[in-house]
């Protein structure tokens, strides 16, 4: 996306005249080339928006944007001719899309997706996996012309104009209007989301023909049960189910439901399943705990080397 030069502007209008017609008053002026106020760009608390009296040009050390006159008034919306700003509704999918792109550019992806035992293509384009690695999207989004209030509202970038997911493999949840990060790093924050809600049963409609299903926890857990043969599964996006997700598994009242989830250490997983167990049978529905071996998740028991027919025998052994 182009914006036209500041040549092509008569020379009577400074870039300091404009932004004072335009509300800006700075906080800072010692009279010297250089003064700040609060940036008109995004939301600003602290006069982080520096103005070169002489050099004609801006820069904001909170949202890292900066250029003369024209770019000031593409970023404003103040040029004729300047594309408007897509639809809300679009972000997220551009979002996907660029994140797709990403993982299929940066080779740590596909380390981690190898690391965790995902390798089956089909799997991993029916969930659109993609890869955020930080400090890029919102460049991309602001050249389709979303502006940074867009972005903040969404929850894509922080106050300071920062990609809000960094290093993260990315899972498209457009049924709920989020999306889920997962760090391919050991840091505290595995686990993001965009604010909002996580929806129903990730792959809850796939599973509708199906007199049983299992429900896992993770996306990667999911991907692992599809890439072994198992389509009947859904993931909850973490051991503790909302309202949405119990009700959808309370329609099984005719069929099974397995809980496969997380065998921790510290036996929170566990739990977990056991007292969902609980309500789905108070509910009337038939639900049996499936146990993994000690340490292990679905995706991890088939990264260890179990196969379809050891996970086949969990399923079997599985108790209310």
């Amino acid at each position: 996306m182009s914006y036209t030069t500041d040549a092509a502007f008569p020379p009577r209008t400074s870039l300091l005249e404009y932004l004072q017609q335009h509300g800006w008053r700075p906080l800072r002026d010692h009279g010297r080339e250089e003064i700040a106020g609060i940036c008109p760009l995004h939301s600003d608390t602290h006069p982080s928006f520096y103005v070169n009296r002489r050099k004609q040009v801006f820069y904001c050390h909170g949202c890292g944007r900066g250029g003369g006159l024209a770019r000031l008034r593409y970023l404003l919306g103040d040029l004729p001719g300047a594309a408007a700003e897509p639809a809300p509704e679009q972000l997220l999918e551009h979002t996907y899309h660029f994140c797709r792109r990403q993982r299929e550019r940066f080779p740590e992806a596909s380390a981690y997706l190898a690391k965790r035992g995902i390798h089956d293509r089909a799997v991993i384009e029916r969930m659109r996996i993609g890869y955020a690695p930080g400090a890029c999207w919102r460049g991309y989004l602001e050249r389709l012309g979303y502006r940074h209030h867009a972005l903040l509202d969404a929850g894509l970038v922080d106050e300071r104009g920062r990609d809000s997911f960094f290093r993260r493999l990315t899972f498209p949840l457009p049924e709920a209007a989020n999306l889920y990060g997962r760090s391919i790093t050991d840091g505290i924050c595995r686990h993001r989301f965009l604010p909002g809600s996580k929806g129903g049963l990730y792959g809850w409609e796939a599973t509708l023909p199906f007199p049983r299903l299992t429900v896992v926890e993770g996306l990667f857990d999911l991907a692992a049960l599809w890439q072994a043969g198992f389509p009947n599964a859904v993931a909850a996006l973490g051991s503790h189910l909302d309202n949405l997700q119990l009700s959808q598994l309370c329609r099984m009242d005719k069929g099974v439901v397995h809980i496969c989830f997380d065998a921790d250490r510290n036996g929170s997983g566990q739990r977990a399943a056991r007292h969902l167990s609980v309500q789905l049978r108070h509910a009337g529905v038939e639900a049996l705990r499936v146990e993994l071996p000690d340490g292990h998740d679905p995706a991890g028991f088939f990264a260890a080397g179990a196969t379809a027919g050891d996970f086949r025998r969990c399923l079997e052994q599985a108790r209310p």
